[in-house]
């Protein structure tokens, strides 16, 4: 490790520095735009980009929190490493989440819709989510349960890179297919392809257990949270179902019920 790291001796000690402009620039969402790159926090997150083939161009590290055997063992040899000194490290993360190991790489190309056709398994699809930490938690989950991939509906790939989402899905949204496209344009394809849409809907009399044994793959649709899913995504349902809950409990948080939902699908996901 040292070895390697030796190779890249220039220390980054100042905002001066021209290696820390483009680190600086891409904590924005206009610098990401800008320069088609994006930032990844973490060796958990790194190791999951590099496994879906994402291109890695640089890895920074502060003082002691040096990069560990299997991350440069697995980093392409044109991968430059450079150290970045902790107090230029606060500086350059102001306000945003300080990180130790990062990497700077190439933004993946947009998935559009066609991409659904080649997908047998189940697809989440949520509409107007804002929320990274619920994003990051459905992407997990979906991951663990064999979801065969995941629609954002009025998501620009751009925000879909955001430091904070990709944390928030523990990278997983590096090897998940992230599907990104408008409402109407989702709604055209489905029509199109007379694709089975299921909305969840907590007044519906159906509840998850008339879907567990559907024998084809659902596009299984979650709304933001705060308004649920649009009319029009409402009103072009083939099947609206609830989660069965105490009449105690007003609603569950739509992590929670993308869990339930999705785990009640496993049989058909896992085969």
């Amino acid at each position: 490790m040292t070895e390697q790291i030796e190779h890249n001796p220039n220390l980054i000690d100042s905002l001066l520095h021209p290696l820390a402009q483009p680190i600086r620039k891409l904590l924005s969402r206009n610098g990401r735009q800008e320069m088609h790159k994006i930032l990844i926090d973490d060796e958990e997150n790194i190791l999951e980009a590099l496994k879906a083939g994402v291109e890695i161009e640089s890895l920074y590290f502060a003082g002691d929190d040096k990069p560990s055997e299997k991350l440069l063992e697995k980093l392409p040899k044109h991968v430059s490493i450079h150290e970045v000194a902790k107090r230029t490290t606060k500086k350059l993360f102001e306000n945003d989440k300080i990180s130790r190991i990062f990497a700077i790489a190439k933004m993946p190309k947009p998935i559009g819709l066609e991409a659904l056709k080649s997908i047998k398994k189940d697809v989440v699809v949520l509409e107007d989510l804002s929320i990274s930490g619920n994003i990051g938690n459905i992407t997990r989950t979906s991951l663990a349960l064999g979801i065969g991939g995941i629609l954002l509906l009025n998501m620009d790939p751009i925000d879909l890179y955001d430091r904070r989402l990709i944390r928030a899905s523990r990278g997983y949204l590096f090897t998940m297919p992230m599907i990104t496209a408008s409402t109407a344009d989702f709604l055209e394809y489905c029509k199109k392809n007379n694709e089975t849409m299921v909305v969840m809907d907590m007044d519906a009399e159906k509840t998850i257990d008339d879907t567990a044994s559907t024998p084809n793959r659902l596009l299984i649709v979650f709304g933001s949270e705060k308004e649920g899913c649009s009319p029009e995504v409402e009103k072009a349902a083939t099947l609206t179902v609830r989660i069965p809950i105490s009449d105690r409990v007003e609603s569950l948080n739509v992590s929670a019920s993308a869990g339930i939902t999705l785990y009640s699908r496993s049989k058909f996901n896992r085969k």
